[in-house]
Protein backbone atom coordinates (compact mmCIF):
# COMPACT_ATOMS: atom_id res chain seq x y z
CA UNK A 1 0.00 0.00 0.00
CA UNK A 2 1.58 3.80 -1.17
CA UNK A 3 1.27 6.32 1.63
CA UNK A 4 1.81 10.00 1.29
CA UNK A 5 3.82 11.14 4.54
CA UNK A 6 3.93 15.30 5.32
CA UNK A 7 4.53 17.86 4.75
CA UNK A 8 7.93 18.01 6.78
CA UNK A 9 8.88 21.48 6.72
CA UNK A 10 12.58 22.84 6.90
CA UNK A 11 11.78 25.42 9.70
CA UNK A 12 12.46 29.02 8.70
CA UNK A 13 16.24 29.67 7.55
CA UNK A 14 17.98 31.61 9.71
CA UNK A 15 20.73 33.99 8.78
CA UNK A 16 22.32 36.45 6.40
CA UNK A 17 20.48 36.44 3.23
CA UNK A 18 22.43 33.66 0.58
CA UNK A 19 24.04 32.26 3.57
CA UNK A 20 20.40 31.22 6.03
CA UNK A 21 20.30 27.87 7.03
CA UNK A 22 17.51 25.54 8.62
CA UNK A 23 16.92 21.89 9.37
CA UNK A 24 13.58 19.66 10.96
CA UNK A 25 13.27 16.09 11.82
CA UNK A 26 9.97 14.11 11.71
CA UNK A 27 7.97 13.14 14.59
CA UNK A 28 7.46 9.89 13.26
CA UNK A 29 9.41 7.16 11.92
CA UNK A 30 9.07 6.61 8.48
CA UNK A 31 8.96 2.88 7.47
CA UNK A 32 8.78 1.37 3.63
CA UNK A 33 10.12 1.97 -0.17
CA UNK A 34 10.65 6.00 -0.49
CA UNK A 35 9.47 5.80 -4.30
CA UNK A 36 9.20 9.35 -4.81
CA UNK A 37 9.21 12.91 -3.50
CA UNK A 38 7.81 16.68 -3.78
CA UNK A 39 9.91 19.44 -2.26
CA UNK A 40 7.91 23.03 -2.25
CA UNK A 41 9.81 25.71 -1.99
CA UNK A 42 8.25 28.46 -0.02
CA UNK A 43 9.37 31.98 0.48
CA UNK A 44 11.86 33.63 -2.23
CA UNK A 45 15.24 31.25 -1.98
CA UNK A 46 17.82 32.06 -3.97
CA UNK A 47 18.00 29.34 -7.36
CA UNK A 48 21.68 30.23 -7.99
CA UNK A 49 22.80 28.73 -4.07
CA UNK A 50 19.68 27.50 -1.87
CA UNK A 51 20.55 23.71 -1.08
CA UNK A 52 18.26 20.96 0.20
CA UNK A 53 19.38 17.37 1.55
CA UNK A 54 16.94 15.11 2.52
CA UNK A 55 18.01 12.13 4.28
CA UNK A 56 17.24 9.82 7.64
CA UNK A 57 18.35 10.91 10.53
CA UNK A 58 20.44 8.04 11.74
CA UNK A 59 20.28 7.88 15.40
CA UNK A 60 20.58 4.94 17.45
CA UNK A 61 19.51 1.95 17.36
CA UNK A 62 18.69 3.43 13.38
CA UNK A 63 20.98 2.41 10.63
CA UNK A 64 23.67 5.39 10.21
CA UNK A 65 22.56 8.11 8.16
CA UNK A 66 21.39 8.17 4.08
CA UNK A 67 21.10 10.64 2.07
CA UNK A 68 17.91 9.83 -0.05
CA UNK A 69 18.12 12.94 -2.19
CA UNK A 70 20.23 16.49 -2.21
CA UNK A 71 19.48 19.45 -4.48
CA UNK A 72 22.24 21.59 -5.42
CA UNK A 73 21.59 26.08 -6.24
CA UNK A 74 17.91 24.70 -6.88
CA UNK A 75 14.56 26.72 -6.31
CA UNK A 76 11.87 25.28 -8.35
CA UNK A 77 9.29 22.59 -6.25
CA UNK A 78 9.18 19.33 -8.47
CA UNK A 79 8.32 15.80 -7.98
CA UNK A 80 11.65 13.76 -7.58
CA UNK A 81 12.10 10.02 -7.56
CA UNK A 82 15.44 9.12 -5.80
CA UNK A 83 17.08 5.79 -6.45
CA UNK A 84 20.07 3.90 -5.03
CA UNK A 85 22.41 1.12 -6.92
CA UNK A 86 21.58 -2.40 -5.35
CA UNK A 87 24.18 -4.91 -4.47
CA UNK A 88 24.87 -8.57 -4.69
CA UNK A 89 25.61 -10.76 -2.42
CA UNK A 90 29.25 -9.93 -1.87
CA UNK A 91 28.79 -6.33 -1.78
CA UNK A 92 29.42 -5.50 -5.29
CA UNK A 93 27.60 -2.67 -6.84
CA UNK A 94 25.21 -4.44 -9.73
CA UNK A 95 25.22 -3.33 -13.37
CA UNK A 96 22.97 -4.34 -16.36
CA UNK A 97 26.29 -3.85 -18.30
CA UNK A 98 29.30 -2.83 -16.65
CA UNK A 99 28.25 0.50 -17.12
CA UNK A 100 24.07 1.06 -16.32
CA UNK A 101 23.58 0.40 -12.38
CA UNK A 102 21.16 -1.07 -11.12
CA UNK A 103 18.96 1.01 -9.15
CA UNK A 104 15.42 0.89 -6.92
CA UNK A 105 13.54 2.85 -4.70
CA UNK A 106 15.50 3.68 -1.16
CA UNK A 107 14.10 1.11 2.12
CA UNK A 108 14.05 3.32 4.95
CA UNK A 109 12.82 2.96 8.63
CA UNK A 110 14.10 5.76 10.44
CA UNK A 111 12.75 9.47 11.42
CA UNK A 112 13.62 12.03 8.46
CA UNK A 113 15.55 15.11 8.55
CA UNK A 114 15.11 17.86 5.66
CA UNK A 115 17.94 20.86 6.18
CA UNK A 116 17.80 24.20 3.53
CA UNK A 117 20.87 26.02 3.38
CA UNK A 118 22.64 28.94 1.75
CA UNK A 119 19.15 30.07 1.68
CA UNK A 120 17.64 33.78 2.23
CA UNK A 121 16.27 34.44 5.75
CA UNK A 122 13.00 33.17 6.47
CA UNK A 123 12.93 30.62 3.08
CA UNK A 124 12.02 27.35 3.97
CA UNK A 125 10.74 24.19 1.90
CA UNK A 126 8.19 21.81 2.80
CA UNK A 127 8.99 17.95 1.43
CA UNK A 128 6.11 14.79 1.36
CA UNK A 129 7.24 11.27 0.17
CA UNK A 130 5.46 8.87 -1.25
CA UNK A 131 6.12 5.60 0.97
CA UNK A 132 5.62 2.04 -0.31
Amino acid sequence: MTKLFGPLNSGAAVGADGVATANADSTVVVSGRVVAMYVKYNHAPPAGTTDVVIKTKGTSPAPPANTLLTLTNAATSGWFYPRQQVHDAAGAGLTYDATRTVNEAVPVHDLINVSIAQANAADNVDVWLLVE
